[in-house]
Parts: structure tokens; C-alpha cells; sequence
């Protein structure tokens, strides 16, 4: 039969061992033996008695050392490491709660207007909030899947309003929210595909709420969004 591996000895049981071990040596070495014989070759008892004491307080020194080196290793603290808390950040500590989304639903829909939808509300959920489709109305140019954002207006069927004249002059800057393709590209520094690119964001983000918001528009900087600012209006 096929014996397991003995199980290992604790620190205490390890120091008990080796003490008897110590113990039983000094008494295989120390076992009183039939008075010699008082003759000149046997020394003196004295002599003997010194030896022995002398052994003893050796084999008792490394015993100490023993018992003292188990109770420092015994007596020594693990560490444990602690959990890190992570503070939350300050943007999820500050960041506003929208409750619901005002949106403005005009055109083709039985009942236009202002319409509240839950955070997270797509188009076409607006759309129903405001009594739906009214007859056939085109709606290819509506993401009826894009997610909505609080405050933007939807033209269901109908095209935007013209867009104003280009002018630099008073009143006749642009309006973001209603300048075409061809408007768009008179504009200083705007070519063809920025002139895509911001009738793309509008599409997927709704109306422009401020000129700045030209920065997300991809391929346009702080350069061009500073030749635009007296040229565009957001309305």
C-alpha cells in the first residue's frame, strides 16, 4: 500500500524535535559510568564535573537559540493588503440628470408641437409622441434610428426654410441650421466635403445650438471657425 507524503511539521513541533534530539545526545554522552578507578591516567572528578557543566550550558544556549528563533518567525505579522477605494470621477459626480427630452415635432405629424420623450428617445419615438405620420410624407432625409438630444426641432416631410443671403453685411449671415450644400460652400474656408460634413453632423446631432458647435464638425478648427464667426448665425 502506497503511503502519502507525511504531513508537514509546524515551527512549534519542528523546535520540540529538535530539543528532545538536543536532550537525548547530552544524555548519551553524559550517562554516568562506574567510578573510574583513583589511579594517576583518571582525572581528577572536579575536572570531569567542569566538562559536563560546560556541555550543559552549551546544549542549553543552542536551545534558547532554537526557541528564540521559532517565536520571532512564529510571531512575525502578514501583511494584508488592504482594498484601494476609487473615488468616482468628477465628471459622473457632476454631470446633470436629464429626466426627459423636450423636442420641437413640426410638419407631417397629427399633432405638431412640442413633444416630451424619455433620455435616450429616438427619432422615430418622437414622431409617434407627436400622433405620427400624417399621409406619405418623404422622411429620407430623417435618421428615424438616431438617438435625441434635448431642445432640437424635427421637419417631418417639409424642407427646411431657404437658406438667407451670404452676405458679410448686418443680417445677412448664414444660418447653420438652414443653409444648403450650395450656401454652405460660399462660405471663407469651406469647401465641398466640409460643406458634407456639416450638413452630415446636422443630420446625425440636430439643429446647431451655437457657432462653436462647428468644432465637432470634422475638418474644422479654430482657424476656420474664426474666418466663419462673422458670417454664420445659429437661429
Amino acid at each position: 500500500m502506497v503511503q502519502g507524503p507525511a504531513p508537514e511539521e509546524t515551527r512549534a513541533e519542528v523546535a520540540r524535535r529538535r530539543l528532545a534530539e538536543l536532550a537525548a545526545a547530552f544524555d548519551a554522552q553524559w550517562q554516568p559510568d562506574d567510578e573510574p578507578a583513583d589511579d594517576d591516567a583518571s582525572p581528577p572528578r572536579h575536572a570531569r564535573l567542569r566538562d559536563r557543566h560546560l556541555a550543559l550550558v552549551g546544549i542549553a544556549g543552542v536551545a534558547v537559540l532554537v526557541l528564540v528563533g521559532w517565536w520571532v518567525l512564529a510571531g512575525r505579522p502578514e501583511r494584508i493588503d488592504e482594498p484601494v477605494a476609487i473615488a468616482p470621477s468628477s465628471e459622473s459626480a457632476t454631470a446633470p440628470v436629464v429626466d426627459e427630452l423636450v423636442v420641437d415635432v413640426v410638419g407631417a405629424v397629427a399633432r405638431p408641437g412640442i413633444v416630451t420623450v424619455p433620455p435616450g428617445s429616438r427619432v422615430h419615438e418622437a414622431i409617434e409622441a407627436a400622433g405620427g405620420l400624417v399621409g406619405q410624407p418623404d422622411t429620407t432625409s430623417l435618421n428615424m434610428a438616431r438617438e435625441l438630444t434635448d431642445g432640437e426641432q424635427l421637419l417631418v416631410g417639409i424642407a427646411p426654410p431657404a437658406a438667407g443671403p451670404t452676405g458679410t453685411g448686418e443680417g445677412q449671415a448664414l444660418d447653420l441650421n438652414r443653409a444648403d450644400q450650395p450656401a454652405l460652400e460660399e462660405l471663407p474656408g469651406i469647401g465641398p466635403v466640409t460643406a458634407t460634413a456639416i450638413l452630415d453632423w446636422r443630420s446625425e446631432n440636430g439643429p446647431f445650438r451655437s457657432v462653436e458647435d462647428l468644432l465637432d464638425v470634422k475638418g474644422i478648427g479654430e482657424a476656420t471657425l474664426a474666418e466663419l464667426r462673422d458670417h454664420v448665425v445659429v437661429r
